[in-house]
């Protein structure tokens, strides 16, 4: 094994080999993006292998917390959100909606044995990957609305606009923005990301079929928990980011 991975290694003398000859400055950077990779991947299937190890439904749930609100830490990272008010709203609401369209699936949908990690582990993952990417550009488009148009907000409930009848435009602007880039990806997803997917439920044993059918679900249940988790997120920041007199808190 460790003569194959380092024969497979040898294929980094591909790209290494193109900067070498015309971009030397971006080598050391090339470098440690891959070391850094290597790390990550080796930390997360060490995880990975301890879950199956132990195969234990507390050590999953665990599992889920973790990831739930380390990726809510993310999201606040990359909307530029100082302090951590906002991680139990968008840790939560990460949690919630995965749990739930993670449980449709593998009790309602596939239907397969809800503990087994080798099939609760990747459906979680793979889901929160995707809410997470989606929740970043949703919140923050949300936001940025509020903050670049709150005149239009305090406008509308000067003339009598309930809170969420205020809040409408701009909860519009952050569904198209989940929705837009979720739709585009779908219309190329079988030419991009899925094929992985498929070599990989492919080398699992699973049949053509299966596998397209597993996709599918997959392609289906990504769209719906970005629409979910960005829907909770919201309703559970509503009170931190508004006073109680509908002000919003800068």
């Amino acid at each position: 094994m460790i003569l194959h991975t380092i024969l497979g290694l040898l294929l980094l003398l591909i790209p290494a080999g193109a900067l070498y000859l015309l971009e030397r400055k971006m080598l050391r950077t090339f470098f440690l993006s891959v070391a850094q990779m290597g790390v990550q991947l080796l930390v997360l299937c060490l995880v990975v292998w301890a879950l199956y190890k132990v195969d234990s439904p507390w050590l999953l749930i665990v599992w889920m917390v973790a990831i739930a609100f380390g990726s809510g830490w993310l999201v606040l990272k990359r909307c530029r959100l100082s302090g951590l008010r906002l991680l139990p709203a968008v840790g939560g609401g990460l949690l919630v909606s995965v749990a739930f369209v993670a449980l449709w699936l593998l009790v309602l949908v596939l239907p397969v044995r809800v503990s087994d990690p080798h099939w609760f582990v990747p459906v979680t993952a793979l889901l929160m990957g995707h809410a997470t990417a989606m929740t970043i550009r949703g919140l923050s488009t949300y936001l940025s609305a509020l903050k670049a148009d709150e005149q239009q907000y305090e406008f509308l409930r000067g003339n009598g606009a309930t809170h969420f009848k205020a809040l409408r435009p701009f909860l519009c602007r952050a569904l198209v923005a989940v929705i837009s880039p979720s739709v585009a990806n779908l219309r190329v997803l079988a030419l991009t990301s899925m094929p992985l997917l498929l070599v990989g439920l492919l080398m699992g044993g699973l049949s053509p079929i299966n596998a397209f059918v597993v996709m599918l679900l997959m392609a289906v249940a990504c769209v719906s928990v970005s629409i979910l988790a960005l829907t909770i997120i919201i309703y559970l920041s509503d009170r931190i980011l508004f006073d109680q007199y509908g002000k919003l808190i800068g």
